[in-house]
């Protein structure tokens, strides 16, 4: 069981988080967005069966009759903090978590009321407070999570804990707390007695009574005397201290439990308190858990169509219409065999495409076709895919579940269509056992796959299409997902299908180059090292490096010292090991990684390697890349670079087009700043970072040398990525006060940017997300967070995001604009890969000038920025070989 106490928690939350927490309406949401936050990670991380929430209810009767300047000179309570218990009690009337007060009695006298009945009704009890008071709760079945500082550090108290931190025993804690006073509830304790002090005494003597039955036994001067004086107070103090556990509190402990919140009410609160980060939140560490025990199935029953039906069915349905479709064999060339379908006001359907006539199939490749039928879909890649291997066509997909769902919870690790539909309808995507008769399986190759839960499949599809859509114009995401996601979906299809073609001789003669020279390198560390070792092994390189070989330590791990490549790298000077080693692992690394992977993953019949692209895996927006990941290529060093000449033209073709964006998060960061300096700069048509570099260092251009260009580039794309002096330091090489005075140079010349960049992360803090210029959203709850490196990284986040974030936008729409483009010019040249800020084409010589053009025109002019979008482009026989024209 939980038991809270609000004042406590409120209090640290409002003191822990700035005043600048405010809704648009001006409301100081500091302590309640705090709370909120601890409650939401309390219940997640606890899972308790029962939870109450305790405050106190007016002054304390009690106590300031038994001592009248109990508590005073206490500052008035700030009416900003008052107004926000209000709201507290909203939000916990939402979340159906019972509250207690008792009027004239403090909070933690409940709590340690209650803590007693728990306990003796067989409750393991978790007391959450900032009050050092609750300490002498601990026990048998009691534990104190303890509030450090701000709203996230935390100390579970047991008493092995307590004992370690204060010296004494958890129910000798009011001894040891007389003697040593409390100044915040206006008890002075003995002077001259600390806590090391009052626990020495207290674990010597056992208990005030103790102390003072042996007062000449005491030590010291002046205590003895300081004792014998405050004698009085001290015993005043334990009575105060004291918590009291006979309150008369009438509740019954089985109803102080977690109700079930109506998410709508929820929400609608949230919204009011414009806590969009929270919500996100509690949907998924509080609400899902609850709603895997709540959940129900669907209420419709599914139908399977046999021959002539579908078109029937097909004929008889309002849109739109949810396809849920079965496929067999391995993407991008799977074979449709089987779909689930659905649509308002009718039981789901699904069929086996084996069973259906001629007419049917018929009927439904119309439907696929038809851009006036509305259809929504989960995963629309996967039906572009599904329907080309049926020569088939789809238009008229209006919505795609999961790229919805990835739109409104970037961050979100899973958007598989039971999760979804678990998380946001609360409901199940369960099948029946099977019975004799009810031929459950379609004749698929990738196993049974049963036809309810295919209909089922579709049903949800058709529901959370609703619900999603209402999400996505709540967050303004609709134009996003439609204008961005939506069309380039056909465009990552039509790219998986084509794939890159491999020179396999090339990869195996680099792979025998490559490890040959990894097996003298291994000789080299052997020799240098004096005996044979796995040079791969951690542990065996660290009884090599530091033990055997004394070198001096790196950063501490937990298996010893780190032997990382940057660790290495600090102490290459200290012996002639380190550099065969730092090559060995790059090389190996390529080697395994690269040569060895990807061979088997060459499609025989085509000659080409097809990866998978992911539009829901990075929360920035990029695309990723797997099985083979082809956008981390490496390219810093030689043998690296020259995995890219095994790719190359495939047949019919001659040469890889490579067009890549010129600094277009720089150009982005110029735009949204708005700074005259950056602007000039880019306008002037002069490299961008040497008329930084000139202008940062005073200098005439002709004048800026390599080594000032390369620290203006530093800066000039360290700065989004939350660069300080002394990063920028590290990484040119340089002293930190030098790099703070470039720094300080920098933003005395582009005062824009600096204001850019502080008011992204002040935005971010008080709106709980980042929004590009296309309005993607990046959710940062840690931006609040008390612990620095959390926040620290949240931080870096909301500088970068609306950067990288409108990067990823632009080249999505390149991408689409360009296929289209080369499709109405009727050119053979076919998009490949994405990586990063480049497209790789495949080209033929007669095509080459008309396509470069055409490429080039398209990725220009996919955005209006105050700086033009600029492209490079170069060309040549294989990927490594491409020159720039």
């Amino acid at each position: 069981m939980l038991l809270l106490d609000g004042h406590s928690l409120a209090f640290r939350a409002f003191f822990a988080l700035p005043d600048s927490l405010r809704t648009k309406t001006g409301q100081l949401t500091n302590a309640v967005y705090g709370f909120t936050s601890m409650l939401i990670k309390m219940i997640a991380d606890h899972r308790p069966d029962g939870i109450v929430v305790c405050f106190d209810k007016g002054r304390d009767v009690a106590r300031t009759d038994a001592y009248p300047d109990y508590k005073a000179g206490r500052a008035e309570t700030p009416d900003e903090f008052r107004t926000q218990l209000d709201l507290i009690h909203e939000v916990l009337e939402a979340l159906e978590i019972p509250v207690v007060e008792v009027p004239g009695v403090e909070a933690d006298d409940v709590i340690a009321t209650l803590a007693d009945r728990a306990v003796q009704e067989g409750h393991r009890v978790m007391v959450v407070t900032g009050d050092r008071d609750a300490m002498q709760l601990v026990g048998d079945g009691v534990t104190i999570l303890y509030t450090l500082r701000g709203i996230t550090e935390t100390a579970e108290m047991t008493p092995e804990a307590v004992e370690d931190r204060y010296g004494i025993t958890p129910e000798r804690y009011p001894d040891y707390a007389a003697l040593r006073g409390d100044t915040s509830d206006n008890l002075p304790g003995v002077p001259g007695v600390g806590e090391k002090t009052a626990a020495k005494l207290i674990s010597r003597y056992g208990d005030l009574e103790g102390v003072y039955d042996h007062l000449d036994e005491v030590g010291g001067k002046k205590l003895p005397q300081n004792l014998a004086e405050h004698k009085d107070q001290v015993f005043v103090n334990r009575m105060l201290m004291r918590l009291r556990r006979d309150v008369d509190v009438a509740v019954d402990l089985a109803t102080l439990r977690m109700g079930r919140p109506v998410p709508e009410k929820v929400q609608r609160l949230f919204a009011t308190l414009e806590f969009t980060s929270l919500w996100e939140r509690l949907q998924s560490e509080v609400l899902g858990a609850q709603q895997e025990e709540d959940a129900v199935g669907f209420e419709r029953q599914p139908r399977r169509l046999g021959s002539g039906e579908l078109r029937r069915w097909l004929e008889d349905i309002r849109p739109p219409l949810a396809v849920a479709p079965v496929t067999g064999g391995a993407v991008p060339k799977p074979r449709w065999t089987a779909a689930g379908l659905a649509a308002p006001g009718s039981d789901p359907v699904a069929c086996s495409f084996g069973d259906l006539a001629r007419e049917d199939l018929e009927a439904f490749a119309r439907a696929l076709a038809d851009p006036s039928l509305p259809k929504v879909v989960h995963d629309v890649k996967l039906l572009h895919h599904a329907t080309r291997s049926r020569d088939w066509h789809v238009t008229g997909v209006t919505l795609d579940t999961m790229l919805a769902a990835y739109l409104v919870s970037p961050d979100q690790r899973s958007f598989d269509l039971d999760r979804l539909a678990l998380q946001h309808l609360n409901r199940t995507i369960t099948v029946d056992e099977a019975t004799e008769g009810d031929q459950l399986a379609f004749d698929v190759e990738d196993g049974a796959t049963a036809w309810r839960d295919r209909a089922l499949r579709a049903l949800a599809t058709l529901e959370l299409a609703e619900h999603l859509e209402q999400e996505l114009d709540l967050r303004g995401q609709r134009e996003l997902h439609d204008t961005i996601e939506m069309p380039l979906a056909p465009v990552l299809a039509r790219v998986e299908r084509t794939g890159i073609a491999v020179d396999l001789d090339v990869l195996a003669e680099l792979r025998d180059r490559l490890a040959t020279r990894c097996q003298q390198l291994e000789h080299e560390i052997w020799d240098l090292a004096g005996e044979r070792f796995n040079v791969g092994s951690t542990p065996q390189l660290q009884e090599i490096l530091f033990d055997k070989l004394g070198l001096p330590r790196t950063k501490k791990i937990k298996t010893g010292y780190s032997t990382d490549a940057a660790s290495l790298e600090s102490i290459v000077t200290a012996h002639p090991i380190i550099e065969p080693i730092l090559e060995w692992r790059e090389l190996s690394k390529l080697v395994s990684t690269y040569l060895d992977a990807l061979p088997p993953l060459v499609d025989p019949e085509t000659g080409r390697v097809h990866t998978t692209l992911s539009q829901v895996t990075a929360a920035t927006g990029r695309l990723s890349s797997s099985n083979p990941n082809l956008q981390n290529i490496p390219v810093r060093r030689e043998e690296g670079r020259e995995i890219r000449r095994a790719f190359v033209p495939g047949q019919g073709y001659d040469h890889l087009l490579v067009a890549d964006y010129s600094q277009i998060e720089l150009r982005i960061m110029a735009h949204l700043s708005g700074d005259e300096g950056l602007l000039d700069a880019f306008a002037s048509g002069e490299d961008i970072h040497a008329t930084t570099a000139a202008k940062v260092f005073d200098l005439p251009l002709e004048m800026v040398d390599g080594a000032l260009r390369d620290r203006a580039k530093a800066i000039n794309y360290g700065l989004a990525y939350g660069l300080t002096p002394y990063g920028l330091s590290q990484q040119i090489g340089i002293p930190p006060e030098e790099a703070q005075e470039i720094v300080d140079a920098y933003m005395s010349r582009f005062p824009k940017v600096g204001e850019f960049l502080r008011q992204a992360v002040l935005h971010a803090r008080r709106d709980g997300f980042t929004s590009t210029i296309f309005g993607r959203r990046r959710y940062l709850p840690d931006l609040l967070s008390s612990n620095y490196n959390r926040r620290s990284m949240a931080e870096r986040m909301a500088l970068n995001a609306p950067i990288q974030g409108a990067a990823a936008d632009i080249i999505k729409l390149a991408m689409a604009r360009v296929q289209e483009a080369l499709d109405r010019a009727g050119l053979a040249t076919q998009l490949l890969l994405q990586v990063h800020d480049e497209l790789v084409f495949e080209v033929a010589n007669d095509e080459l000038r008309e396509a470069r053009d055409l490429v080039v025109a398209e990725m220009c002019g996919v955005a209006e920025l105050r700086v033009p979008l600029e492209v490079d482009t170069a060309w040549g026989p294989t990927w490594f070989d491409a020159q720039k024209h």
